[in-house]
């Protein structure tokens, strides 16, 4: 999966980006066909508010495109947050897919509802 980082005005450190390209990575080998993922964060200015840290994550691939956006007090939060939220949306992707190329279920007979087993 090819990961891309930007930022803003704001550098990101070097710690910052390899734990949020693995936890990315780690997303992208749970649906093989996600094959590009980037990653932005920013700054809230408005002092106002306590979760200044924004990370949004893009991933694409295969006709599908994820996207999540967090905010948290320091960057890593943000990135723990959005990949909560990658998490849940590629199950249900996934589920998706799954469920069309598996066949339909025959609906069982009503004698066969109530079928005894035998048991030793």
């Amino acid at each position: 999966m090819d990961v891309v980082i930007t930022h803003g005005r704001k550098i990101v450190s070097d710690e910052v980006r390899a734990l949020t390209e693995e936890k990315v990575r780690h997303i992208g080998e749970h649906c093989p066909g996600l094959d590009r993922a980037e990653v932005h964060f920013s700054e809230e200015h408005n002092p106002r508010i306590s979760d200044r840290e924004y990370c949004e994550v893009v991933m694409s691939g295969h006709g599908r495109t994820l996207r999540a956006r967090a905010a948290g007090q320091e960057p890593l939060i943000a990135v723990d947050l959005v990949v909560e939220k990658l998490e849940h949306q590629v199950e249900r992707a996934k589920g998706r897919i799954v469920g069309r190329s598996q066949p339909r279920h025959r609906v069982a007979a009503p004698g066969m509802l109530y079928r005894k087993v035998r048991t030793a």
